[in-house]
């Protein structure tokens, strides 16, 4: 009987993740009075964001983008003047599983190893070896011959982005 009504809980759990949050509602951020969650019910505050911040006590992610803009889009509910005084930055944080999408592209699709440093906006490059870089790469560098491999030496003002491999996929062969 306990495991029919465990099941059950765990069912009521991932309906409850799988619909989402009820973003109207204010949760407390680690290092500001307030977060104001945007409710999803207009649309997105941005539509793509480089300057992603994600707070790293929340899963799923929580995320803001501190792209600075002459105006704030329509859908953003807190809309505040930018630090440097040249323009606005919307302040709304967004839940969600997967980090929103880059405006400036990334010189990879994917990466799989990834090195960054550990700043607010971190710099980051990708060292995986691949067998031709992709087009938006500036800097292509051959680092194996046979079979020819490339490693992409461009770095990006950003997160790394989404893995090329799946993390429960084993590349290993027992």
């Amino acid at each position: 009987m306990k495991s029919s009504a465990m099941g059950t809980g765990l069912l009521v759990l991932a309906v409850i993740v799988v619909a989402g949050f009820d973003t109207t509602t204010a949760a407390r951020h680690w290092d500001t009075n307030t977060v104001h969650l945007h409710s999803g019910d207009g649309g997105l505050p941005w539509e793509c964001c480089d300057f992603v911040v994600r707070n790293p006590n929340i899963r799923p992610g929580l995320w803001q983008c501190n792209d600075v803009v002459d105006k704030c889009s329509p859908n953003c509910r807190e809309c505040a003047a930018s630090p440097a005084g040249n323009g606005y930055v919307c302040r709304d944080w967004i839940v969600s599983l997967r980090e929103p999408p880059v405006c400036t592209p990334r010189p990879w699709d994917c990466c799989d190893q990834a090195v960054r440093t550990r700043e607010y906006i971190p710099i980051c490059r990708c060292t995986d070896m691949v067998a031709s870089c992709p087009t938006n790469c500036k800097q292509c560098e051959l680092v194996q011959a046979d079979p020819p491999r490339y490693r992409c030496l461009d770095s990006f003002f950003g997160y790394p982005g989404p893995k090329c491999t799946a993390p429960w996929i084993s590349m290993s062969s027992n």
